[in-house]
């Protein structure tokens, strides 16, 4: 099995692509009880503020560990509780020290705690001045991690008809249910909502009287949740690589995504024809792509490395979108698309098809606040056919068409998609690459609209998490993190090519998350 795996910067210009590459503008299942969304001005206060009791970090002994305990149902603690998992670095120059950052690295259901013994990869003054402090949002990690069970046999992730559609939502639902069995009423507290008000109990216990929070990707909804929910409580709110609560369809959701992905591509096209690292170098990548994809539909492609499994269009597609995260990773995209270029056309007989990745984790925490109602296979279909006429190259995106998937056949979702609005918080900053391949650049550029006195920078590169991906990026975070300092309306940053002198990832803090 090859890296593209069956679960699951330079400016543009110069290459012939199709619109859709262009930079895109400036026991048994329980009923999920509601977690209300409510104005900051009706948001529970938090419980009598306890004290975590802190320990020497088995991994980094300079950094602190404890836990928290909070209520389950946050509406009616006496539904039980669960233990949060806390670290803390503080501030390398407590002369110094501005307060508290909270920090948290999408996922959904990315470990805070990794996050904060990385120092979530800020730079040297920032870790001087604040208390790094990282948690694993409820339901992962260290904080009552959730438990599913076996679910049986996944069926395709990519169904062909109703009955394979059936399959798809049967498989969903039985995973909710065998996950609500093992993990307990927690399952039905994962969303955002419950989250924010675990971390304004954080905030409480180090007792601090405002924090400002620094979130990638499906982190920065936390950040934003928390922001409707207690924005007096912020110092600042950086938030790098916008989720946009407000895609309300699955349709949008899914060509948004998938636009995404073809302008990373597209980046990728555009570096790829003169670089002296890419194995495509003088081709049009783009067009290698194209007959790969008409390759991979005729059955004539099969995995590197084992003949005897087909590869499929959705394969190549996960193939680019696991080599978006980072520029890192464009030369080793360059030499799987040569060695796939080069296979012999023949027929491929065997190989299975790709099946749905058994995620309770992820389906629980993303289906509390998101919703996608889709019917039937017929509603599903004109999704992807909609998909594919937005991004003709690529087709989809295999991360927003899991999303998508994701919830089917499961309660209704406690916080959907709404129109929202954060009142009454600090200044705040989004930074985002225009060619994001996760979260896409339109999402920044509406969240930045729907949190006053917001900047927006930009980040002209291909990527996810544009911090870790420019030193200009990184400059604009840290001077507003560590003086209020916003960029001015309409700023930008250049886009980077990749350094193949530096090890792979070595200075670009700590991985990427898997999904948002």
């Amino acid at each position: 099995m090859t890296r593209m795996g069956r679960t699951a910067g330079v400016l543009f210009g110069g290459v012939a692509l199709t619109a859709a590459f262009l930079v895109q503008g400036p026991a048994q299942a329980a009923p999920r009880q509601p977690e209300r969304p409510q104005s900051p001005a009706t948001a529970p206060v938090t419980t009598a503020a306890q004290k975590i009791s802190w320990r020497k970090c088995p991994d980094d002994r300079t950094v602190q560990c404890g836990t928290l305990t909070v209520p389950i149902d946050w509406s009616n603690p006496k539904r039980g509780s669960v233990k949060l998992a806390v670290a803390r670095a503080k501030a390398t120059d407590p002369k110094k020290r501005i307060g508290v950052l909270l920090v948290n690295p999408g996922g959904p259901g990315g470990s805070g705690v990794d996050f904060a013994l990385d120092r979530a990869g800020l730079s040297k003054q920032v870790r001087q001045r604040y208390d790094i402090v990282g948690f694993d949002p409820r339901g992962t990690g260290g904080s009552r991690a959730v438990k599913c069970g076996k679910v049986g046999k996944a069926p395709r992730a990519y169904p062909r008809n109703q009955a394979e559609f059936d399959k798809l939502k049967k498989y969903q639902a039985a995973l909710y249910k065998a996950c609500r069995a093992k993990t307990g009423t927690l399952y039905d507290f994962l969303g955002a909502g419950s989250v924010a008000r675990d971390m304004d109990a954080i905030r409480a216990a180090l007792g601090a009287k405002k924090v400002s929070f620094y979130g990638v990707s499906y982190g920065t909804w936390l950040g934003q949740r928390y922001a409707e929910l207690f924005p007096t409580r912020l110092r600042g709110l950086a938030l790098d690589g916008a989720m946009d609560h407000t895609v309300n369809t699955a349709a949008r959701f899914s060509v948004d995504e998938a636009r995404g992905l073809e302008a990373a591509y597209g980046q990728f096209a555009r570096w790829c024809r003169t670089s002296k690292h890419c194995a495509l170098r003088g081709k049009d990548a783009v067009k290698v792509l194209d007959g790969l994809m008409a390759r991979a539909d005729k059955g004539t492609l099969h995995e590197i490395g084992d003949p005897k499994e087909r590869l499929e269009a959705t394969d190549l597609a996960q193939m680019v979108r696991a080599s978006s995260y980072d520029p890192i990773s464009w030369a080793q995209l360059g030499e799987e698309l040569r060695e796939l270029s080069r296979q012999k056309v023949r027929r491929i007989r065997t190989g299975t098809a790709e099946a749905v990745a058994a995620d309770g984790r992820f389906a629980g925490i993303l289906c509390a606040d998101w919703s996608f109602p889709i019917r039937d296979h017929r509603a599903l279909a004109a999704v992807r056919a909609e998909t594919r006429r937005a991004a003709p190259h690529l087709r989809l995106n295999p991360l927003g068409w899991e999303a998508i998937t994701a919830c089917l056949g499961r309660p209704a979702a406690t916080d959907p998609q709404r129109p929202y609005r954060v009142r009454n918080a600090p200044p705040s900053l989004v930074v985002n690459a225009v060619a994001d391949p996760v979260t896409v650049y339109p999402w920044a550029v509406s969240t930045t609209l729907r949190i006053p006195r917001t900047s927006l920078l930009t980040y002209r590169g291909a990527g996810h998490g544009a911090y870790t991906l420019s030193p200009c990026s990184r400059k604009a975070v840290d001077a507003y993190l560590l003086s209020g300092k916003t960029p001015r309306l309409g700023a930008t940053c250049p886009a980077v090519a990749p350094d193949f002198t530096e090890a792979r990832g070595s200075s670009r803090g700590p991985a990427k998350p898997r999904r948002f």
